[in-house]
């Protein structure tokens, strides 16, 4: 969880409009575009700082280099060689890749996490390339995402999002797929490159593999848990792995008649060994959640909810929910006004909310102050009362808003559990600091007695911890790593 900015931030491809038409040298069709390849340039690198500000680069220089290396060299197969291409690592657990246009591509931390050899990295970021040189992005409508306190605030207020929406488990602003022409033209583009560059074209059915493989699981879980299946919706999502005619149009198309001297580039070991240390979940900046306590060690905070909710720590904002999703609570932080109370702070926020039952609050010795608008919630349809609070710490406001079905005496029904939980909010203990450290991954080599269960205890998913740790090294369902190879466990 990091400080909010008022700012709305754009996650999907950025948008051009269009007038005249010029010849694609990536597709041989049309293609369009204000400007050109300038328009675009432009526009991408406005977005660029939005999508840092909001979503963050991993601060790991090492990983953002090896990912850049990879990207670049796939991309100077290109048809657009001689462009500035810029390759991001994200600082986000999700399973997804994007690019907003000529010419930066960004993988998040959480897909690099999921892959298992260099080869299925060109893959995945040539098949983003072959997305800028066909000019997907430029036809594409950007969409925007609100992060800010404000938006969030008014989103609660008048009861506009359904509290399934609000307390979305990973909620993100997924880069959905362009549709599946255009992801199979990317596709082609992006195994024509990466054969070109290479690297063996096989490669990107295992990330298709990957993706199926993880649906697979999803379903089965989802109807263990009696809910819907929460099913991945971006690139390589909508269509199915590629067969070997794919695999043999893909080096015609590199003019590619037999293998390589050398062999095709797989680099199963070098990839494990680069990818050995990194973040696994949340990394430090965004916080990390232990049972039910969440700790960060750059704000020296810690804060518990209660046991049974789920904690879903998102870039800007914590949620909360009960498993009925009848009660939630959200934690946003804003700077510290200079010449504001907590009340008068509280009252800005909620200007023209009808309020009742306002209180000053001291947590952890901290300053703050409590209030209950009278509508607002998600869960009555915006009728419903929320509980709004705000405490000082530091240069920090920690703005808390929760929500429960309503008491008879018109306050928030789970009211008692709401503010037993914002009295939780303290100061890491020194003990504390290294919960505080992200859960990271850690590469090891198989032995002839290796058995993955042996390591799942380590994993800090709640349940299937097997079957996360399977799918994290391609072998889901059951399988077990061959003695002398490497593959990788959480600490």
């Amino acid at each position: 969880m990091k400080r909010i900015r008022p700012f709305l931030y754009v996650l999907a491809s950025a948008c051009v409009l269009m007038t005249g038409c010029v010849s694609n040298p990536a597709t041989g069709g049309k293609s369009v575009g204000v400007g050109g390849l300038d328009g675009e340039k432009k526009t991408v690198q406005k977005n660029h700082q939005e999508i840092v500000k909001a979503l963050g680069l991993y601060d790991d220089q090492a990983t953002q280099e090896y990912v850049n290396i990879v990207g670049q060299r796939v991309a100077q197969m290109s048809e657009l060689p001689n462009e500035e291409w810029k390759f991001f690592v994200i600082d986000d657990e999700a399973i997804n890749a994007f690019t907003t246009g000529c010419c930066n591509v960004y993988v998040n931390r959480g897909l690099l996490v999921n892959l298992n050899s260099e080869s299925e990295l060109a893959g995945v970021l040539g098949h983003e390339v072959g997305h800028v040189t066909a000019r997907h992005p430029s036809r594409r409508q950007a969409r925007g995402v609100a992060a800010s306190l404000g938006a969030m605030a008014a989103a609660i207020l008048t009861g506009s999002n359904a509290v399934g929406q609000l307390a979305n488990i990973g909620a993100q602003a997924w880069m959905s797929g362009y549709g599946r022409e255009n992801e199979m033209e990317a596709d082609q583009l992006g195994m024509k490159y990466m054969v070109k560059a290479g690297y063996n074209p096989e490669s990107i059915g295992k990330v298709f593999d990957m993706f199926k493989s993880g649906e697979k699981f999803e379903r089965q879980r989802a109807a263990a848990e009696g809910r819907e299946p929460r099913l991945y919706h971006g690139v390589f999502s909508s269509h199915p792995s590629p067969d070997q005619r794919a695999v043999l149009a893909a080096k015609g198309a590199a003019n590619v008649k037999e293998t390589p001297d050398g062999g095709w580039i797989v680099r199963h070991d070098e990839y494990l060994t680069t990818l050995n240390g990194i973040a696994y979940g949340s990394s430090k900046a965004q916080g990390i959640v232990r049972d039910n306590r969440f700790y960060h060690a750059d704000m020296g905070i810690t804060m518990a909810f209660p046991r049974g909710w789920t904690i879903d720590n998102l870039r800007d904002r914590l949620l909360a929910f009960t498993p009925k999703k009848d009660s939630i609570m959200q934690v946003l932080v804003d700077k510290k006004p200079e010449k504001q109370a907590p009340r008068e702070f509280l009252m800005t926020k909620l200007r023209g909310a009808s309020v009742m039952k306002g209180e000053p609050l001291t947590v952890d010795g901290n300053d703050g102050y409590s209030i209950i608008t009278r509508s607002g919630s998600p869960i009555d349809n915006g009728l419903g009362p929320v509980r709004w609070a705000v405490v000082y710490r530091g240069e920090s406001a920690f703005i808390f808003a929760g929500a429960s079905r309503s008491a008879m005496n018109g306050i928030p029904e789970a009211d008692g559990v709401l503010m037993a939980s914002i009295s939780t909010l303290r100061s890491l203990r020194a003990s504390e600091f290294p919960l505080a450290e992200p859960y990271r991954i850690k590469v090891v080599k198989a032995t002839d007695k290796t058995n993955l269960s042996d390591y799942a205890s380590d994993m800090p998913e709640d349940k299937f911890k097997r079957e996360t740790l399977e799918l994290i090294n391609a072998m889901y369902p059951n399988r077990k790593p061959k003695p002398g190879e490497l593959f990788k466990i959480v600490e």
